[in-house]
């Protein structure tokens, strides 16, 4: 049956004028197959460093830092959210409506960055720093680090400079770093007061001004980076921009020492840190073949943000988050579907696109419950919450901007001591409303987060209930 699959593809190759040689490029339908799916690997490899290098360009596309239905401020300069992501951000897919984010973009390319991490009073928080390819390599917070006052010297794969002896050293892998904080907000009330104090202790200084006055410096905004999505921008880029844009990326952002073998088997394509990739050489076959990977690359990203799933009871729970290794496929559809995702031990997110009856949830035709038993919420030694998504993954405009529900809202619990989530897009009533998920007239998606979930979440012993069709 193989044999037979490559025959064909040869077949209709050469009955299309296109097993001949180009530029010195053997053409025949097996080789151009198998140049394409090479190319296909290395266009999801890519795909982590390339959007993160966009969304650091529209995140940081602004002369100062905003904080106000956007989350933007300029290249190394930190922004606090003092209110939740709404159904107008569009910045990242997925936002959570449990912490407020504090971010900050960095190029470590001519300086360190020196972080200071105020005492939290036992508050829960996170700090994690991703590299360029979207791994957690530091993950500072009350799991890891405490939540004593931290301060830290974030420096770059090349810097070689003396490090104070006041500060604890952090080598980043690539010099673009992503910080997102996040911190855990109990009410409004909450936030405006005890979490936006520990926030304005949350301090980014260049080590050659730290511990000297500092003002940072205003951002240059570059009118022509497109006001799309970094998703739309990225699949939008020829496969030749797409490339080579990666080549010029990987000089300061390094690939892995891991990556070594798929490193090896790119350069042939002319992809590799600093190289060119020409198009022109590849046969007419594989250029008309590579001109469409980024249409089909939509998609393949989009099915591999499952990657190491577990599904259970209409649930897809993924396993090996934030620190990816080999698992490219997995690595590259994280970031198309849910970019900055934490380690597990930090947080674990199952998400749902279908009922009890394998059905894809649609509020338009359907009311649905979700049902813990007294005793069995989520097992978490933070705390949990579940969110509604559009099928795009953004928050979903309702009635009352309520975007999440979970363990710090005063859910009413049944007298059994079990708990009911409605999930529906028409007011459930007075007496149920407190448990009121609101949905939309239409599709849409769920996501569960578990905050420093606990041993029989890692280990596999626990998973959500399905969420039913209510009767």
């Amino acid at each position: 049956m193989k044999n037979l699959f490559y025959l064909l593809i040869i077949v209709i190759l050469t009955s299309c004028g296109q097993g001949q040689e180009k530029s010195g490029t053997t053409t025949d339908g097996a080789s151009d197959y198998a140049t394409i799916q090479t190319a296909k690997e290395a266009y999801e490899f890519g795909f982590p460093l390339v959007v993160m290098h966009v969304t650091k360009q529209v995140m940081t596309n602004v002369e100062r830092p905003i904080s106000e239905g956007r989350l933007l401020a300029p290249v190394n300069q930190l922004v606090n959210a003092n209110t939740f992501p709404n159904d107008k951000f569009r910045d990242v897919v997925r936002p959570n409506n449990d912490t407020y984010y504090s971010m900050a973009w960095l190029d470590l390319e001519q300086d360190p960055m020196v972080l200071q991490l105020p005492n939290t009073g036992d508050r829960y928080y996170l700090f994690p720093m991703l590299d360029a390819w979207t791994n957690v390599f530091f993950s500072p917070g009350k799991r890891t680090t405490g939540t004593e006052t931290q301060t830290y010297l974030i420096s770059g794969p090349k810097w070689t400079g003396t490090v104070p002896a006041s500060l604890k050293q952090v080598k980043a892998p690539t010099n673009i770093v992503w910080l997102v904080g996040r911190t855990q907000v109990n009410s409004e009330q909450d936030g405006a007061t005890v979490v936006k104090k520990i926030q304005d202790g949350y301090k980014l200084t260049p080590l050659s001004a730290y511990g000297k006055p500092y003002t940072p410096p205003t951002g240059t905004v570059d009118k022509t980076i497109p006001q799309k999505s970094p998703n739309d921008i990225v699949t939008g880029m020829s496969i030749a921009d797409y490339f080579n844009l990666l080549n010029q990326l990987m000089i300061n952002n390094p690939p892995a020492p891991a990556d070594a073998e798929m490193m090896k088997k790119l350069a042939p394509l002319g992809i590799a840190p600093g190289a060119t990739f020409d198009l022109a050489k590849f046969s007419q076959a594989e250029q008309d073949s590579m001109s469409t990977i980024p249409s089909w690359a939509k998609a393949d990203l989009h099915k591999n943000a499952l990657g190491n799933a577990k599904a259970v009871n209409g649930w897809s729970v993924n396993y090996g988050l934030g620190s990816y290794g080999m698992a490219y496929k997995q690595r590259g559809g994280v970031a198309f579907g849910g970019l900055g995702a934490n380690l597990d031990a930090d947080a674990m997110y199952p998400s749902s696109f279908t009922d009890a009856d394998g059905q894809e949830y649609d509020g338009s035709k359907h009311n649905y419950v979700l049902h813990f038993d007294g005793g069995k919420q989520p097992p978490v030694n933070a705390f949990w919450s579940l969110t509604m998504y559009s099928p795009e993954g953004f928050l979903v405009t309702n009635s009352i901007s309520r975007f999440a529900i979970g363990d710090r809202n005063p859910l009413k619990k049944n007298a059994d001591g079990s708990v009911d989530i409605y999930i529906q897009k028409d007011d459930p009533g007075k007496d149920k409303q407190n448990n009121w998920l609101p949905a939309p007239n239409g599709p849409f998606n769920l996501l569960l987060r578990m905050y420093w979930p606990k041993e029989e979440v890692l280990n596999k012993h626990w998973s959500p209930p399905a969420v039913k069709k209510q009767a």
